[in-house]
């Protein structure tokens, strides 16, 4: 109306006399001049800006800096460009007429009223938006950091811009999606601009802001829909109000009848749209099951805003005037115009207190919508003492059922909270997560459930303890009932969970192992079976989380009979594993293995107590073995003696040991009286054992030493029958050094002179086999001597056996010249075997070959084809017996030779023998001056090294016959060691 007659006197106003063209045109110069000057001043900030404007409308440059060179405008941008300057520049772009007094100017001249008809060109100009509805776009500009200017190389940097289209949603729908489409995502996936993210604290801190962020973005959207609900009072077009200007033009209405039934036409429309909307906020109200307590801020922010509307329509002076007229008409439509004018207010009232306490409970109910279950729980005591402070002195949200529906939403959004937890806002199922940690997040929802009911009974405590409050006599049923089934839920769904991870153990056994191939079959079979229940489960298209969905139960039922029936095969084939299986360790081992798989109520106590009775037996029965066998009893083809029997006697104490061990694992299979009896027999046994092991281990240490003696004997020995060379070797030694290896793996002490055996007994094998090796070739050697020669080969042979006597009189077992010794023998069979292989290719071939060629020789031939005479079988005679003669002559002297030679070669070890002695003499006589002459053992007296050291006296050689020269030697003392 005030538009309407604003119009009106617009109208009425005399028209201005013409402007002379001459002015218009010096005005219309002047400020093309100004506009020049203007331009002249933009700079590149300018152009940032303008060209920034120009691409968010969609128009041309040029078009943009000619609308901003009008009036101050520029004046605006260079605060906004100035230090400690404006912070943000708004740029508007819609339909505008500029106010009165624009003319000036000056910033009022700036300021323009909103234009609805859309015909009217649009045009941009820069505002300071609190003067200026927005209806188009605006496009505006913000730094964060207004202590220093912004100049043309930081624009890019410090500056930022956006723009809000309400051409076609509104201011408020505009802002709404720029928040909930731009800001909102931008600063939860930021991680930068926030501080330090990684303490708690700052974290919390980021969470808050976006929740008020979102908080406000509901805000928004629930204005917006308020907008469109309310509701307004029809205009009365049945009489111009207008006309009604002082008290005589009400009376004159209030006396004409027909303007009258007019006026009361008018508020009968009036009074049926207020009775409307009163009996609709009267009605029950219609809500989704599972709304939260925000929701009834909602509602009665809602009735807040559409009866104070309608009290703001009824003080309007149009209803004032209607109501006039009738008042002072005496019109029966008061009264109930009174009375409707009450009941407005009242309910208008009765919002506003509403809508004051419950913006109380924000603070306490933003953990319900922006925190998990797990920190929700702190802001449960904080919460219920909030609706107790609004049960207990709000006006008008007191009664039981505005509280008990309060109650309600909490519980609704506790639901909706734990649900979006589990599934991780609807993200993932139950199945798509690991199965612990679904299962941690169930327990936390459990305990909110308690947390919440404990926390109401306790504050309900506190009111019964003081009776001038107002008690929670609500319906704890109605209040909980809803989240107790969802608890009943989530308890079936832990059960279910607790049931799969329990059987799936099926799945990683290795109980197929254990027999043959039917048992074999028999547990896969299970397994697939299993399977197939847990994947009958997660094939399920439904919300486990949906406790109004009875498909659960049934699936869950079914679930139960599947997971008992597997049960029972299961117990039924651990009974028949057991049925083959007599060995008390390995049906210890196999029911451990059915123990691993932590099923429930598959008899393995009972089964221990069985097991432990056919123990009973095999301990019995390994004290009778003992008592049968301890005199002689059998032992490994490998072992010695003693080890042997201590190695027979732990294997039977094994035997009764190992189940042992494995029963002690379980205390309460062991605390029966059998069991005691059973121990009793165990520990009488085992003591036995021990003991025999003890016995013979006690008796092998001091036999031990007896052994030393055998390696103080000579390396070799004689026999006096036939004086051949033997081995002086004790094997009772290898068999202590065999027992000392099995008692050092038998983890048993040893003597030191076992420990020594231990580190010596490869030297020994090795001296003893090179000892056995040199008396075989030592044997060899000497049968290829023969006999026609063996007095030449004496001396020879006597060198061998000076190299062997040391081993037959001074050296032991222990001495450390055993392999100087060994060489020095091998050095004096390789002499005499190459010696003899000389001397018998010699006589083979020079002596032997040539005699008997010499035995062959023909000294007379007999006629063969006729008759010789005398003279002539003479004269070839004679001639033939002086060939043959001659023939003889020459091999005889080829033997004569080949013996000499022969001899010569047996005797030349005369002389080098000679000069060995004298040289071992000298060395002698050296190393007596010394005192080098006291072996490791200081029980031979000789060489450090071992060799021969004797002083002989060598008479010069004598001839014998022609050429064979005689050797005689005096052995005057040898010293060995």
């Amino acid at each position: 109306m005030s538009s309407r007659l604003a119009k009106v006197s617009f109208r009425n106003k005399p028209t201005q006399s013409s402007v002379p063209v001459e002015s218009i045109k010096e005005t219309q110069q002047k400020l093309k001049e100004e506009r020049e000057a203007k331009r002249a001043q933009l700079d590149g900030r300018h152009a940032y800006i303008i060209s920034i404007v120009a691409f968010c409308l969609g128009l041309e440059k040029a078009d943009v800096e000619d609308s901003i060179l009008e009036g101050n405008q520029i004046k605006r941008m260079e605060q906004f460009f100035a230090a400690e300057g404006l912070p943000h520049l708004m740029f508007f772009y819609q339909g505008a007429e500029p106010i009165e007094g624009a003319a000036s100017g000056s910033e009022s001249s700036q300021r323009v009223a909103p234009q609805p008809d859309r015909s009217k060109k649009s045009k941009v100009f820069v505002t300071e938006g609190k003067t200026v509805a927005l209806t188009g776009v605006c496009v505006f500009f913000t730094r964060a950091n207004t202590s220093k200017a912004i100049t043309s190389e930081n624009i890019h940097k410090d500056v930022n811009f956006n723009m809000l289209d309400t051409t076609e949603v509104g201011l408020l729908k505009s802002v709404e999606q720029s928040l909930s489409e731009v800001f909102i995502p931008t600063l939860k996936n930021m991680d930068h601009g926030w501080g330090e993210l990684n303490s708690p604290q700052a974290q919390s801190v980021k969470q808050d802001f976006i929740s008020s962020l979102e908080s406000f973005v509901s805000v928004l959207t629930g204005a917006q829909d308020i907008l469109q609900e309310k509701v307004t009072l029809k205009v009365c077009d049945t009489f111009d109000l207008l006309t009604l200007k002082g008290p005589s033009d009400y009376k004159a209405a209030a006396n004409s009848t027909e303007t009258t039934e007019k006026m009361e036409e008018c508020l009968k429309v009036w009074i049926k749209q207020i009775e409307q909307v009163l009996a609709e906020s009267e009605q029950l109200r219609k809500e989704a099951d599972d709304l939260g307590p925000w929701a009834e801020l909602d509602h009665w922010k809602r009735r807040m805003s559409c009866f104070n509307y309608l009290l703001d329509q009824l003080k309007s002076p149009h209803v004032k005037a209607v109501v006039g007229v009738l008042l002072l008409a005496k019109s029966k439509l008061i009264k109930t115009w009174r009375e409707l004018d009450t009941r407005i207010t009242d309910a208008a009232n009765e919002s506003k207190d509403n809508v004051k306490y419950l913006y109380s409970l924000e603070k306490f109910c933003d953990p319900l919508y922006n925190s998990d279950p797990v920190s929700m729980v702190d802001a449960i005591p904080g919460l219920i003492n909030a609706i107790r402070m609004i049960h207990s002195i709000s006006r008008y949200y007191n009664t039981s059922e505005k509280i008990t529906s309060l109650f309600l939403k909490v519980t609704n959004q506790m639901i909706t909270a734990c649900k979006a937890y589990i599934t991780n806002n609807g993200y993932n199922s139950i199945w798509d997560q690991p199965q612990q940690i679904v299962v941690d997040k169930i327990k936390a929802a459990i305990h909110l459930n308690q947390e919440y009911q404990r926390c109401f009974h306790k504050t309900k405590e506190k009111l019964e303890q003081n009776p001038s409050e107002r008690q929670f006599d609500f319906s704890e049923m109605y209040i909980f009932g809803k989240f107790d089934t969802f608890t009943r839920r989530l308890n079936k769904m832990l059960e279910m969970f607790s049931t799969i991870s329990t059987y799936s153990a099926l799945q990683d056994s290795k109980i197929e192992g254990l027999e043959n191939l039917a048992t074999r079959f028999q547990t896969a079979e299970m397994q697939e079976k299993w399977e197939a229940v847990v994947m009958n489960m997660k094939t399920k298209h439904y919300s486990f989380l949906d406790q109004r969905r009875i498909d659960f139960d049934v699936d869950y039922e079914k679930f139960c009979k599947s997971t008992l029936d597997l049960h029972n095969q299961l117990k039924s084939f651990m009974n028949s594993t057991f049925e083959n299986i007599q060995n008390t360790e390995r049906a210890l081992n196999v029911l451990k293995k059915f123990e691993r798989l932590g099923i429930p109520d598959l008899g393995i106590e009972e089964r221990y107590q069985r097991i432990l009775q056919n123990y009973g037996r095999d301990v019995e029965m390994v004290s009778h073995i003992y008592m049968k066998q301890k005199l002689d009893p059998p032992i490994a083809r490998d072992l010695p003696p003693v080890a042997g029997r201590i190695t027979w006697a732990r294997h039977l104490y094994s035997r009764i040991q190992g189940p042992m061990d494995l029963f002690q694992q379980h205390p309460q299979v062991l605390t029966t009286p059998e069991a005691k009896r059973i121990i009793r027999n165990f520990n009488r046994t085992a003591r036995v054992l021990l003991e025999f092991e003890m016995l013979y281990h006690h008796s092998w240490m001091e036999k031990m030493e007896a052994a030393r003696v055998g390696l103080q004997a000579s390396l070799l020995v004689r026999s006096a029958e036939t004086g051949e060379l033997f081995v002086n070797f004790d094997l009772e030694i290898l068999t202590q050094i065999r027992e000392a290896n099995c008692m050092t793996r038998m983890n048993l002490e040893i003597p030191p002179f076992a420990a020594l055996l231990q580190q010596k007994q490869d030297i020994l094998k090795k001296n003893y086999d090179k000892l056995q090796l040199m008396l075989s070739e030592n044997s060899r050697i000497r049968a290829k001597i023969q006999s026609c020669y063996e007095q030449l080969a004496t001396p020879h042979v006597a060198k061998v056996d000076e190299a062997i006597q040391p081993g037959l009189t001074s050296l032991n077992w222990t001495s450390l010249n055993i392999e100087k010794y060994l060489s020095r023998i091998d050095k004096a069979l390789v002499d005499l075997e190459l010696l003899i292989d000389r001397v018998n290719d010699l006589v083979e071939f020079r002596i032997d070959a040539v005699l008997q060629e010499m035995s062959a020789s023909t000294l007379c031939v007999l006629p063969e084809d006729e008759p010789v005479t005398c003279e002539q079988f003479v004269q070839t005679t004679r001639d033939l017996c002086l060939k043959q003669a001659t023939k003889l002559h020459t091999k005889s002297s080829l033997v004569e030779e080949a013996a000499n030679e022969l001899i010569n070669m047996l005797l030349e070890f005369k002389h080098n023998q000679r000069e060995e002695v004298k040289k071992v003499e000298d060395d002698s006589c050296t190393e007596s001056k010394t005192g080098d002459h006291v072996d490791s053992e200081g029980e031979n007296e000789g060489h450090s090294d071992g060799r021969l050291c004797s002083r002989n006296t060598l008479p010069p050689t004598a001839s014998v016959g022609s050429s064979s020269p005689v050797v005689r030697r005096k052995r005057r003392g040898i010293c060995w060691k």
